[in-house]
């Protein structure tokens, strides 16, 4: 990939102008009169504000942009970053650097690329601006016009301007309602990956405080779904971090597998069985693909068969109980909960190392597997006395509301040779087997 390179003149940096010269642009094209006009969302009512063209290396990103929240906390953890690289200043262009390409990532994810690689694929809405020149809506499209005209300033030089709607003063929470406003409620399902979501949840709350039924009432979803989706995430966090691989989300795309552990470590009361549980998930986590099928299907198993489950693993693995430390136990009121087998904590510490992994999961699957076939073969050993029983209750209901005068009798006689006939097959048949 071509990258880009950062000139003397400021009004030449490909990633920015400088925050002065932003705002005296702004200044000086917005007073231009019969200007065309955009309709948004602001501070709560519908509002029209005028676009305006601007040169493309004008604007800069915004960093506290949902969708790259997950992808900056992956960046700073393999690139040993310091923890508020995007967050101390967002005018250095090291920082915008490494956001153009976090963006083309998501662009190229999204099909941005592709499609305005075709010259004759233009802009079509403006891009939304804050006061101080940063995207809050379109920070994809324009990473991916920018990048186009670096590798090839004669095909796609109509991106040499874009329209752009600048916004008035306001704080940063009106901000992030808009970038709800503008993005989220409107394509969360394509445009957001679930981790950027919980993310996004997560920043909400430590950034203005806001309480989970704001959140989803800005979303437009129910406020059980936030507290789900932030479940699911600190497991996903959880299960990278056991695996030395701390904040590398795009390992965890499937959401199914860490709902699935969300909602069946809740139908588990023993803190000892719910680690169990989470520990044997994650196992098949691990490797998908040796699970035979769908990790929303195979997780739900453990938590029904979860005796099953820990019986087999405990006759391959043989786990002690841990010693148990009176004075600890003093401490905390009881280091082991009434009812609790004091082989769930170990046995779920056993199964999380490593070397283990392997044969831990061959026997999750095997168990869980025979255990459904278990299940199917009930009932189908059931299924002659079950139909007969229906049948009966059919018989029962004709009786009781057909033996009418005025019920026609044309074919009853046929019907009750055929019943007689298929009941003498299965007595002959209860005969030879009884």
């Amino acid at each position: 990939m071509k990258d880009f390179a950062l000139p003397e003149d400021p009004l030449s940096h490909p990633l920015g102008w400088p925050r002065p010269k932003r705002e005296e642009e702004f200044h000086k094209l917005q007073v231009a009169i019969n200007l065309p006009t955009d309709r948004i969302i602001f501070q709560g009512k519908t509002q029209d504000f005028p676009i305006i063209r601007i040169p493309i290396n004008l604007p800069k990103y915004r960093l506290a942009n949902g969708r790259t929240s997950s992808s900056q906390e992956e960046w700073l953890a393999k690139n040993g970053g310091q923890a508020d690289f995007f967050e101390t200043d967002p005018e250095l262009l090291e920082v915008q650097a490494v956001q153009h390409r976090l963006l083309l990532d998501l662009a190229s994810e999204a099909g941005l690329m592709p499609y305005f690689e075709n010259a004759a694929n233009t802009q079509v809405n403006p891009i939304l601006l804050d006061e101080a020149g940063f995207v809050v809506n379109g920070n994809r499209r324009l990473a991916t016009w920018r990048q186009l005209l670096v590798t090839s300033g004669e095909k796609y030089g109509h991106f040499r301007h874009i329209d752009a709607v600048v916004l008035p003063h306001c704080d940063e929470r009106e901000i992030d309602r808009i970038e709800s406003a503008e993005q989220i409620k409107r394509d969360i399902k394509a445009g957001y990956s679930w981790h950027a979501q919980a993310n996004m949840m997560l920043g909400k709350r430590k950034r203005f405080n806001a309480s989970d039924k704001e959140i989803a009432e800005e979303w437009e979803i129910k406020e059980r779904e936030v507290r789900e989706l932030i479940d699911m995430r600190n497991y996903a966090a959880e299960y990278l971090k056991s695996r030395g691989n701390d904040l590398q989300w795009s390992m965890v795309q499937d959401r199914y597998a860490f709902a699935e552990i969300v909602a069946g470590r809740a139908k588990i009361s023993s803190p000892g069985e719910q680690e169990l549980f989470k520990q044997c998930a994650f196992t098949l986590v691990d490797n998908a693909k040796e699970v035979g099928g769908r990790l929303y299907d195979a997780i739900p198993g453990i938590q029904l068969y979860l005796d099953e489950v820990k019986a087999k693993l405990q006759l391959h693995f043989n786990a002690q109980p841990a010693a148990i430390n009176n004075d600890m136990q003093n401490l905390f009121g009881g280091a082991t909960q009434a009812g609790e087998d004091p082989i769930n904590m170990p046995l779920a510490a056993m199964i999380q190392k490593a070397e283990n992994s392997d044969a831990a999961r061959k026997i999750i699957v095997e168990v869980v597997d025979s255990q459904k076939q278990l299940k199917k073969d009930s009932k189908a050993a059931g299924f002659l006395v079950d139909s007969l029983a229906k049948a009966q209750g059919l018989l029962a209901s004709a009786i009781k509301e057909g033996l009418r005068p005025e019920t026609t009798k044309a074919g009853v006689q046929r019907q009750i040779d055929q019943i007689r006939a298929q009941l003498n097959q299965i007595e002959a048949w209860l005969g030879k087997n009884a």
